[in-house]
């Protein structure tokens, strides 16, 4: 059986406000390098890992960084899990984009399947690149626990899609900043063990704890 444990990035200025962050290449906050290393720990006391993948966005690679540490491993770059290119929409506020284009609005929050931002990606094309990588991922590192450092969207797309359940469901997911998601896999199936675990972050100014572990663990 082959573990991957999923990480999102720790907090950034750009999560303060409903924003399309994209593929700006914004830092980790005082407040995300604190949660990336409470995330760290969290994660080297249940695994040993094998490698570190991530986003080479600087949140994410920062927040790799940190978990990759505890076991002396570089985050490895890893293309296939790179954020949404949300086209003309990266940067812009969601009131700004409902104003600018109502239509391709509401079909993002009402029918994602059908979305695609202005000039940029679909949701439906992330969700097989995204799935597609970490399948890669899972068949290269069989019977190893590995960590993979990405984004809410491809988070919430990677899982939807290793479960076989339909995209119109995006909005349904929740993950916090440094959530730690688990997914086991073994012949050729997926296995959803924990989602949007943010325990390690409830003493933290400002946070929500909450997980949800499948496998009453």
């Amino acid at each position: 059986m082959t573990t991957l444990i999923i990480v999102r990035h720790g907090h950034t200025v750009l999560n303060d406000g409903d924003r399309f962050r994209g593929r700006i290449n914004a830092p980790l906050s005082e407040q995300g390098m604190v949660e990336s290393e409470v995330a760290a720990k969290a994660v080297a006391s249940r695994w040993s890992l094998s490698a570190v993948y991530t986003s080479s966005v600087s949140r994410a690679r920062m927040t790799a960084q940190a978990v990759g540490a505890p076991f002396g491993l570089s985050a490895i770059d890893e293309p296939g899990i790179l954020d949404m290119d949300w086209g003309e929409w990266t940067g812009m506020s969601f009131g700004e984009a409902s104003e600018k284009y109502p239509e391709t609005y509401k079909l993002c929050f009402e029918r994602p399947s059908k979305f695609k931002a202005p000039g940029g990606q679909s949701f439906e094309y992330l969700r097989r690149q995204s799935v597609d990588t970490v399948r890669a991922i899972a068949a290269r590192h069989e019977g190893q626990s590995v960590a993979i450092v990405t984004h809410t969207v491809n988070i919430r797309l990677i899982l939807l899609g290793c479960l076989e359940m339909p995209t119109d469901f995006f909005w349904r997911v929740r993950q916090g900043t440094c959530a730690i998601n688990v997914l086991e896999t073994e012949g050729g199936l997926f296995f959803l063990r924990t989602i949007n675990d943010t325990c390690h972050t409830r003493n933290l100014p400002g946070a929500k704890p909450e997980v949800a572990d499948l496998a009453g663990h």
